[in-house]
């Protein structure tokens, strides 16, 4: 599943605080990528609803702990799927971390459920998956409009008849006052190939989070995501509405 904020980031909880996001998504699709990476599949009926539950706790200075887990209901032309995707549990340690910019990494165990871990696989309860995230970020000033980057790299040991794979998101944001952020996001990433299989895909995201109080504690995020590139896989759009608190 794709990463589901710039929250889930290098920087990361301080110890003891929990941050709790929860993401509702609808993705259609009419077209599909070909193995040359032409729009050249037509999908005569894909559509998915997504709920997805991502919390972290910040345990100490050096460690935090993650969970994701999504409910999935997918209905396309050659099978559909109702219930609970996935649960993906991981740690997370800082590597460098100053008033402006951090590193971390993380490693995490996704599994325990029965649907779709990609765009471009069948759901089915396999066994889980192991990945290992490398994750950076920095924030400066543009004359006086706050902006951020976090960009992130991870490998993904798929288990199974499944492919391994590489993974890079990509994040841009910017504050224009403190109810606000604004965000440009890309996920990219490609499968090794296995069987004369190969997936790649790159999605873009737009979003806005609009903040009830000044210490960025309670917000609501819209946003829109599109499939721009890719090979074996669906040319899809998105609609997301997200709830982002902080305790």
């Amino acid at each position: 599943m794709l990463p589901v904020s710039a929250w889930a980031s290098a920087w990361g909880p301080d110890p003891k605080a929990s941050e709790v996001i929860v993401k509702t998504e609808v993705v259609t699709a009419s077209k599909g990528f070909d193995a040359s990476g032409s729009q050249a599949v037509d999908l005569p009926e894909w559509k998915e609803k997504r709920i997805t539950v991502f919390t972290e706790r910040g345990l100490n200075e050096m460690l935090s702990v993650f969970a994701k887990a999504n409910i999935q209901d997918i209905q396309i032309s050659s099978e559909t799927f109702s219930g609970v995707g996935s649960v993906e549990i991981g740690l997370k340690t800082p590597l460098y971390r100053s008033e402006r910019s951090a590193v971390s990494a993380s490693v995490s165990v996704e599994g325990f459920g029965k649907g779709r871990r990609d765009e471009f696989s069948a759901p089915r309860k396999t066994d889980p998956d192991v990945e290992v995230r490398l994750s950076a970020g920095h924030s400066a000033e543009v004359g006086k409009l706050p902006v951020f980057v976090d960009a992130q790299v991870a490998r993904r040991a798929r288990s199974g008849p499944n492919a391994n794979q590489w993974r890079i998101d990509l994040t841009v944001g910017a504050r224009p006052s403190p109810k606000w952020i604004v965000m440009a996001q890309v996920f990219a990433g490609k499968t090794d190939r296995l069987n004369g299989f190969e997936a790649r895909w790159t999605h873009v995201e737009t979003s806005a989070v609009r903040f009830f109080d000044a210490k960025q504690t309670l917000g609501v995020q819209f946003g829109v995501r599109q499939t721009v590139s890719g090979e074996n896989v669906p040319k899809s759009s998105a609609v997301t509405l997200g709830l982002w608190k902080r305790f």
